[in-house]
């Protein structure tokens, strides 16, 4: 080991009481374990609040959460464009984490791109910059959905979109030295950007930390419920599982089958579904869920429909109460939910006939349903966080 390697870890979001919120919940284990080997310089978040950590930590400026708590005040006042929020937290980020960095560092390991200013920095200093992205290439997240608004006539922008933010991210990704994927399409969409990256891949998962839940879910009655479950913008697909649900209550079949979409809904995609799916038979809309546990728990299936996603917690907390799962091949947990006997059907995106058919087939096979939500959850529960983070810490110490 060289011990004068020194690592930083730099996350956008916060610290939280038991870890972190988002992918700064990665930077704190991968952090700690770097403590534990005597190899992390800090780990340098959006702001701390009143959490301490057992190793070296510090919010990217004094004055972060005061100047925080001004932006969301001065954006719910004069409602700002949200995309357009997000990259001015994105770049004011930026501008402090590079005052941050510290000299006597060999590598700076970042869970966020959109770090110009500070990757710039780090090169200045003679520290490799290592990223770790939790969600798949911007440009070809923006190719996705732009092809998506062009065929549901949708001219609104967003995070994924805006052009000047894309062009943030082009900028700094371009200075990195080395990209770990831990997700499939994270990893294929990076591997074949324009940009010619060093990428590697170390599969794993962050586990979110479940309450205690039995083994089987009583579910009773008749009544085979569907569930969907996100803040819907165009990317979630939801205009998929909706026309596959308008051909499977074609001519009054499935009469025993519920729906049940729950979650916001971008107001260019409640649009389009008011003008497609207004007649639409055996659909609640719920709106937002207070209590996930509960919503879960009520459900035989669960689907998750996306044209592109990481890692949908969603998928997992269905899976910890033994709800099987329809996901796309773009969406990060279904590699999880697919070990051994599988706890999941994957299918393609853009693909209304598959979901159609595999919620039939669910429907109609309700024990082997059963089974694979008892698939999923065995998955869910055997899986270890701790050696994916060990491989990370691994990778940093000896390889990067």
């Amino acid at each position: 080991m060289d011990k004068q390697k020194r690592i930083q870890v730099v996350s956008f979001q916060s610290l939280s009481a038991n870890s972190g919120e988002g992918m700064a919940r990665l930077g704190y284990y991968v952090s700690q374990e770097l403590h534990k080997r005597g190899l992390l310089s800090n780990f340098t978040v959006y702001s701390k609040g009143k959490f301490e950590t057992s190793f070296p930590s510090q919010p990217v400026s004094s004055l972060s959460r005061y100047f925080l708590f001004i932006l969301n005040r001065l954006y719910k006042l004069f409602h700002f464009p949200s995309y357009k929020f997000r990259l001015l937290q994105e770049m004011l980020f930026d501008w402090f984490c590079q005052f941050r960095l510290q000299k006597n560092t060999n590598i700076l390991f970042s869970t966020n791109s959109y770090l110009y200013r500070t990757f710039k920095r780090a090169h200045k200093l003679g520290i490799k910059v290592v990223l770790l992205p939790a969600t798949p290439e911007e440009n070809y997240i923006c190719e996705l959905i732009s092809e998506e608004n062009r065929k549901l006539n949708i001219t609104k922008d967003d995070a994924y979109t805006y052009q000047k933010r894309i062009a943030y991210f082009n900028k700094s990704v371009q200075l990195t030295d080395q990209v770990i994927c831990s997700l499939p399409p994270v990893y294929t969409s990076y591997a074949n950007s324009a940009h010619n990256l060093n990428v590697v891949s170390i599969p794993g998962h962050m586990k979110p930390d479940f309450k205690p839940a039995p083994n089987v879910v009583q579910r009773s009655g008749d009544t085979f419920v569907v569930g969907y479950l996100a803040h819907t913008v165009v990317l979630k697909g939801l205009h998929y599982l909706l026309e596959a649900w308008q051909e499977l209550m074609k001519n009054n079949a499935n009469q025993h089958m519920q729906l049940s979409i729950a979650g916001t809904i971008d107001v260019t995609v409640k649009q389009y579904i008011d003008t497609h799916f207004k007649d639409l038979k055996q659909v609640t809309f719920a709106g937002p869920v207070a209590d996930v546990d509960s919503y879960m728990q009520t459900l035989n299936l669960f689907v998750i429909p996306s044209l592109i996603d990481g890692a949908p917690v969603t998928a997992l907390e269905a899976a910890h109460y033994s709800v099987p799962v329809i996901i796309t091949d773009h969406s990060g947990s279904a590699e999880l939910l697919s070990r051994n006997e599988s706890g999941c059907w994957v299918i393609p995106i853009r693909d209304a006939k598959a979901i159609a058919d595999k919620i039939e087939w669910a429907y109609n096979h309700r024990e082997e349903t059963k089974q694979m939500g008892r698939n999923a959850k065995h998955n869910l529960d055997t899986y270890s966080m701790d050696s994916f983070i060990t491989e990370i810490a691994d990778y940093l110490e000896h390889k990067a």
